[in-house]
């Protein structure tokens, strides 16, 4: 299976470091890439920012990270969980755009069941890089 990781980092001055691997991408040589990074001196910061709770896009991903943090889902759960959660209405259709593109940038997987799509959270040890 073909993965496409793209890291992003800033260094104190405010330069901005992009690396981006793409192909059979194996845990090997992704820490190499990082190993590069640190080498180059450049700082990489392993902290955890929270979603922004103002944006649609941070109210998902906290829904995600905290109501489908484990097995399958589909973008009706996810409808559904944000309503119930936030209390707004939200369109299927825009779920499903987001979920979609988080699934581009590989921080949840996407599966073909029957006519729909079923995705599942993607997980990384804690000394790994998120796959994005």
């Amino acid at each position: 299976m073909r993965k496409r990781i793209k890291i992003e980092v800033e260094d104190e001055e405010g330069t901005r470091y992009t690396l981006a691997l793409e192909g059979k991408v194996s845990r090997d040589k992704l820490m190499k890439a990082v190993d590069m990074l640190e080498i180059m001196d450049v700082p990489i910061d392993h902290s955890y920012k929270a979603p922004d709770q103002e944006t649609f896009f941070g109210k998902v991903m906290t829904l995600l990270e905290t109501e489908f943090a484990a097995g399958d889902f589909s973008s009706s759960d996810v409808a559904r969980g944000f309503e119930e959660k936030y209390n707004q209405p939200v369109k299927l259709s825009t779920v499903s755009t987001y979920l979609a593109r988080l699934a581009d940038r590989q921080y949840i997987k996407r599966e073909r069941f029957g006519n729909s799509w079923v995705y599942r959270r993607v997980y990384l040890r804690t000394n790994q890089l998120a796959e994005r």
